[in-house]
């Protein structure tokens, strides 16, 4: 099953430009499931596997196997945490296909993306905790080379932005530097500070941004770099001697000789897949860990911020931090500084999920079970194992009482939630506000009571459980907000990480779609009626066959633009994460420039209806084709303002 906020994140630059394998038929045939990895039998002398255990460990060997081969995933590890142990670390099919070497729960070290992000939450805790930060404090009184503006009369703050509650706009810079710049963390923030869009507090909207300009607090308030806080606080006092922040090329050489492969697809074979750059944002999302490792960080939150007798922060801190500092939405999904919190069954789940090129990671944790699932791939073709392993093992734990449809729990009118509600995890100021135009969902009435939410291909029924929160049948929440006069502004998904703008009139998708296809249709059809009238004696002057030619160029302008269309989506379709680097490509630039002939020629298409219809000699029906498509014309004018296709920068 796939989350609505999964479908959200595979609608950004993330997962429109992954690759998506098919089949790895001519890899060597995978190994057996690889034994239990004992890590912390020296820490844990008296630990004995259980019957459960074994059990356990034999369903997720079937199931994690199940998953991969069915799947086409070349690698999967996976380890699970019970009352303070781990129960195993293992791996499935190949850390590295093309070479056939297994992917191991102790020594494959796996990409973890944005669940790196879980430890620059629990550094800020720890220092909050030491009363160094004041989590409800303007960031900008602890920050030393960046300054963030000031906006709606209220600062951004750590609470703002480990609920990803800050109010920025998605920075596509993240994704454009590679790794080994000289740009520094400050410099990097600087340079690609997203505006303000809304008040802190107000929207959830993931940013990876906000995430590092947390990290860059760490560095200033504790005095040293984050990768030195982070290896010297944290990851060696855990024992998690697997776990990196370095990128892979400047990884010590036994770490980098144990990194697992990414993998794309060429000519029906598995083939290696570049890493994910993000330079100076390493800390948002570039560490690698091995499954065993993973499994002392879940221990370590599990027990309340301890491991082993080593504590990084009072039981009352990270007691905190397991809490939501905002509860607009208390029935659903939501952030706990930092961590993702979700109800699932009657259970609260806490964990992060990440993406990198080709490798896509969970952690889920169940406090209240005492449970911990970390699952990770080496190949982006299907989410499926990250998503679905995890919930599949704490099943085990729940009630058997599993819902096989939508419960109709609660009664409520669904008309004020009905509509389109636009991704708010996007550019608002620059070009790349484009990307989200197809980033829409629309809810409609179910005929049976329930909320039909569509979204990316994808319709899924929600029913109404209260106080505009409404449930799938997988337990899955999603919550709308509404306004101080009690109309619904957006939505939230299940994630609680992603929310959702409230759309229409001219800031409606469909709007420039239909501009798009109508300016289309009449350039199509001009061009098509200058080539019928050759060689005919038309009754028109001198001002009709200057118009004629004017309108053939506007046609000629707007398919110039709709190549230019065609060549940046190949270009986008063609490229991964690992080359967003050369990001803005050449053919952005052609397509805003032909955005501003089209923009021009729409301004010369209005003034010419006068001359058209006064001086033309042209006949009723082309001064009306003449006319709509100059009026279609000035509409698609308008849209590339409206998308910022035209006077807004690049990233």
């Amino acid at each position: 099953m796939m989350r609505f906020a999964d479908i959200c994140v595979l609608m950004t630059a993330l997962a429109w430009l992954a690759g998506a394998p098919s089949a790895w038929a001519q890899d060597p045939p995978p190994p057996d499931a690889a034994p239990s990895t004992p890590i912390d039998t020296a820490a844990l002398p008296d630990f004995e596997p259980s019957r459960e255990d074994a059990t356990l460990e034999a369903f997720v060997d079937g199931a994690a196997e199940a998953q991969r081969r069915g799947l086409h995933t070349p690698g999967v590890v996976v380890s699970v945490v019970r009352d303070g142990r781990l129960v195993f670390a293992k791996g499935y099919g190949f850390a590295d296909a093309p070479a056939g070497r297994p992917a191991d729960g102790r020594d494959s070290l796996f990409r973890i993306g944005s669940i790196s992000k879980t430890f620059v939450w629990t550094a800020a805790m720890m220092l909050a905790d030491r009363g160094l930060i004041d989590l409800d404090a303007d960031v900008n009184d602890y920050l030393k080379e960046v300054e963030i503006p000031a906006a709606f009369d209220a600062p951004v703050t750590m609470n703002h932005l480990m609920a990803h509650r800050a109010g920025f706009e998605d920075s596509f810079g993240v994704y454009t530097h590679a790794d080994g710049g000289d740009l520094t963390l400050a410099e990097a923030l600087t340079a690609d500070m997203p505006a303000r869009v809304f008040p802190p507090g107000a929207r959830a909207s993931y940013s990876n941004w906000g995430s590092a300009l947390a990290a860059k607090v760490v560095e200033d308030v504790a005095g040293v770099p984050y990768e030195t806080f982070l290896q010297e606080e944290i990851l060696a006092p855990l024992g998690m001697i697997s776990t990196t922040l370095r990128a892979p090329d400047a990884m010590p050489a036994p770490l980098r000789a144990r990194l697992a492969l990414g993998h794309g697809l060429e000519a029906q074979r598995g083939v290696e897949k570049g890493y994910m750059q993000l330079g100076p944002y390493a800390p948002a999302g570039a560490m690698a860990s091995s499954a065993a490792d993973m499994g002392r960080w879940m221990r370590f939150h599990l027990a309340g911020g301890v491991l082993e007798g080593t504590r990084l922060m009072s039981p009352e801190a990270h007691a905190l931090m397991l809490s939501r500092r905002f509860d607009d939405r208390a029935d659903g999904a939501g952030l706990a500084h930092g961590f993702i919190a979700t109800p699932y069954r009657g259970a609260i789940l806490y964990g992060h999920s990440g993406a990198t090129a080709a490798f896509y990671a969970n952690m889920v944790m169940a406090p209240e079970l005492g449970v911990g699932v970390f699952v990770a791939q080496n190949a982006a073709n299907d989410l499926g194992p990250v998503l679905q392993l995890p919930e599949l093992v704490l099943d085990r734990f729940l009630p058997a009482s599993t819902p096989g449809g939508v419960k109709q729990a609660h009664t409520e009118d669904l008309t004020p939630y009905l509509g389109s509600y636009l991704l708010n995890r996007r550019s608002f100021k620059g070009f790349e506000k484009l990307f989200a135009a197809g980033a829409l969902a629309t809810a409609s009435a179910g005929g049976d009571g329930t909320l039909l939410v569509a979204y990316a291909g994808e319709a899924r029924r929600f029913a109404p459980v209260g106080g505009g929160v409404f449930e799938d049948r997988y337990g899955a929440r999603i919550a709308f907000g509404r306004d101080a006069a009690g109309a619904v502004t957006h939505m939230t998904d299940d994630m609680g990480v992603h929310s959702l703008e409230r759309v229409g009139g001219i800031g409606h998708p469909v709007v420039f779609y239909a501009a798009f296809a109508a300016a289309g249709f009449f350039s199509l059809t001009t061009m098509l009626g200058a080539w019928r009238r050759q060689g005919q004696a038309a009754p028109q002057g001198l001002m009709g066959w200057r118009l004629s030619l004017f309108a053939f160029a506007a046609a000629l302008a707007f398919f110039v633009f709709l190549g230019a269309v065609v060549v940046v989506s190949v270009a986008f379709v063609s490229a991964d994460m690992s080359n967003l680097p050369n990001y803005p490509f050449a053919s952005i630039h052609w397509l805003q420039a032909s955005g501003y002939a089209v923009f021009v020629a729409a301004l010369l298409g209005l003034a010419s209806l006068v001359p058209a219809w006064g001086r033309s000699g042209w006949s009723l029906w082309r001064k009306a084709h003449h006319t709509a498509f100059m009026l279609s014309l000035a509409l698609l004018g308008v849209m590339l303002i409206v998308w910022n296709v035209i006077f807004a920068a690049t990233a």
